[in-house]
């Protein structure tokens, strides 16, 4: 599956940065194994101290309150390791648009 990626500017790598590149990377496998052979788009930006990483693809798109509870991939790889490390995660998905993850870190003071 193509994966076309955009990076812009640069954060030094510390544990919360790691949970977003490991929640995006999680993010990226899923777009890749669900999304309908469908391009998976990346862009990432981080500046001011924020990093912000949006994964997309064009696939079928899913229902999160569906998922059964044995799935943790979404959960626990995606919003809980965001949560735990301060950040958030918000996934917009339907059959017309196909699945975003938006991820965001905010520098801790």
């Amino acid at each position: 599956v193509p994966v076309e990626v955009v990076v812009v500017g640069d954060r030094d790598l510390d544990p919360s940065v790691e949970a977003i590149v490991a929640a995006a990377r999680e993010a990226m496998t899923n777009a890749a194994k669900f999304g309908g052979g469908s391009t998976v788009d990346v862009y990432a930006e981080s500046s001011n101290g924020r990093t912000q990483v949006f994964v997309r693809d064009r696939g079928p798109g899913f229902d999160l309150g569906q998922l059964p509870s044995d799935r943790r991939g979404v959960r626990e790889s995606i919003v809980g390791r965001m949560e735990r490390h301060g950040g958030r995660a918000t996934i917009t998905s339907s059959p017309e648009t196909g699945t975003e993850v938006e991820l965001v870190l905010e520098a801790r003071g």
